[in-house]
């Protein structure tokens, strides 16, 4: 081997550094502005890693799973807008554990922003101070005052909060109570002091669809976290499911029982249940009653006897019939007998049938929007859905439609699906309602196979809940679902709410005007 000289060396060090410079211009990021997240790979431009060419031909940064209140400005790299933090700014920013704090005096955080206001005897200012005022300090706030056309007036730091009869302290808006709140059906309001927020219904589970957060509905059969019996099928349905017994076995599906006598037969195999077919059953014999009608004994040799078997009393033997050679034996057997042969019993007498009407099953249905069973449907067709509110701070909930959502004239549709056992005869039909506001709209109660609402209101009484009952009924075909229709008034504020639903078989007791 040749020493390596210094000029050899020489040649090899400038023979590296050309080779890095050539690989370091194949793969660079195009200078900034318009062309960032641009690199060059060769003699071809395309979008670095973690960026995307959108719809426009522009290399868009990628953030995963997104950012919910800021913009992607990197690959995983948010910027979050004013007021929110986190990587993907989904957290709220308290901008009062701020250095230096953004209020002199007293400062309240809120979603997203925060209040400033100053202690009794201060007005507050644009920028957060607190100047002095003796007109406020006479006013007794509890959270500041302001001077308007020389007037007092106290305030309340969230829009969340009004003021109390006093006109100086400020109490909490229930806003999931009034209806004012804008949450969709399928999550449910939470309120808090000065404001609420909305959280994923029973049945549903929040997540990260199409770019946004989403309550998307939890199949309880899939994830095997149903309460169905071990013999019924698990149905799974919007925000809850269904449980069927299987064939073979009754009961409301979370207790399901065997049926005796049935074609189906339940065995155990290894320790469970297995549906065995059985065919061409042969029923246990049951002992035939003895006839009411004093029959009268007869004697194959051509007589007939009355009386006790001891006590025989001869009586005129039947004359006998000439055999026709033209006779031809019944095709269902040998034996053949003439159309005027005379029973012993008499003669034949007409049968006549009579048509029978079908009894109709007793049933109450609960359709309540809690644990009712019964099947909702929100209309696609409408102008607006109908929208979850809740009972005070409890955890039951009704259907309204708020006066503050929608345009007037818009309408809002919710049918309830009947089932085989409603379409039997007629039923009463129950439910609580309340028309909240002035010129909120009209509620209407209408049959899919009816043209024409069979009710409507558009007040009640001093603005409660009012229940009432209707008789449905028909003459021809059966309706498959009623329909609830809340229509928007011109006025603002205010709500239709709708409640317990009952279904019950046969007509009302204290409606005597059915519903055809």
């Amino acid at each position: 081997m040749k020493p390596i000289t210094a000029i050899n060396a020489l040649f090899l060090a400038l023979h590296i550094s050309t080779q890095g410079s050539e690989a370091h211009r194949q793969l660079r990021q195009v200078s900034a502005g318009s062309q960032s997240g641009v690199c060059r790979y060769g003699r071809k431009l395309d979008c670095c890693y973690g960026w995307k060419r959108n719809r426009r031909g522009q290399c868009e940064a990628q953030c995963e799973p997104g950012c919910k209140h800021g913009e992607c400005v990197g690959p995983n790299k948010c910027k979050c807008f004013l007021g929110y933090t986190g990587k993907t700014c989904n957290q709220d920013l308290n901008e009062c554990g701020l250095i230096p704090r953004p209020c002199e005096h007293r400062c309240m955080n809120t979603h997203g922003s925060y209040k400033c206001y100053c202690l009794n005897g201060y007005t507050l200012m644009p920028d957060g101070s607190c100047a002095n005022s003796r007109t406020c300090s006479l006013a007794h706030c509890q959270y500041g005052c302001e001077e308007v056309q020389g007037e007092i007036r106290c305030l309340c730091p969230s829009g969340g909060l009004q003021l109390a009869p006093d006109e100086r302290t400020c109490v909490d808006i229930d806003e999931c109570a009034t209806g004012s709140n804008l949450c969709p059906y399928n999550r449910q309001c939470v309120n808090t002091f000065g404001s609420y927020f909305c959280k994923c219904q029973k049945g549903y589970d929040l997540k990260y669809v199409d770019g946004k957060y989403d309550c998307v509905d939890l199949d309880e059969c899939a994830s095997s976290t149903d309460k169905c019996s071990a013999q019924a099928v698990c149905l799974n349905t919007q925000g809850s499911y269904k449980c069927k017994c299987k064939s073979g076995f009754r009961g409301n599906g979370f207790e399901c029982s065997a049926i005796p006598d049935s074609q189906v037969r339940p065995k155990i195999l290894g320790g469970k249940f297995e549906i065995e077919d059985v065919k061409n059953i042969i029923p246990e014999p049951v002992e035939t009653p003895s006839p009411r009608i004093h029959q009268q004994p007869f004697d194959y040799n051509r007589k007939v006897y009355i009386g006790q078997p001891t006590m025989v009393t001869p009586v005129d033997e039947l004359p006998e019939e000439e055999e026709e050679e033209d006779n031809q034996l019944n095709p269902r057997g040998d034996v053949f007998i003439s159309e005027d042969f005379e029973s012993v019993f008499g003669p034949v007498r007409e049968v006549k049938q009579f048509e029978t009407a079908t009894l109709q099953e007793e049933f109450i249905m609960d359709c309540n929007f809690d644990q009712g069973a019964c099947e909702w449907v929100q209309d696609k067709a409408d102008d607006m859905d109908w929208s979850v509110s809740y009972h005070g701070r409890g955890g039951e909930y009704y259907m309204s439609m708020s006066g503050l959502i929608g345009e007037p004239e818009d309408v809002a549709k919710l049918k309830l699906l009947l089932s085989d056992r409603t379409q039997q005869g007629s039923f009463c039909l129950t439910f609580n309602y309340r028309v909240l506001g002035h010129n909120v709209g009209a509620l209407r109660v209408l049959l899919d196979n009816n043209s024409y609402p069979v009710w409507e209101q558009s007040h009640s009484s001093n603005q409660e809940w009012q229940t009432e009952l209707l008789t449905v009924a028909w003459k021809e075909e059966a309706p498959q679902s009623i329909i609830f229709e809340a229509q928007r008034g011109r006025g603002l504020g205010g709500e239709i709410g709708l409640d317990n639903v009952v279904l019950t078989s046969g007509p009302c007791q204290e409606d005597d005007s059915p519903i055809f």
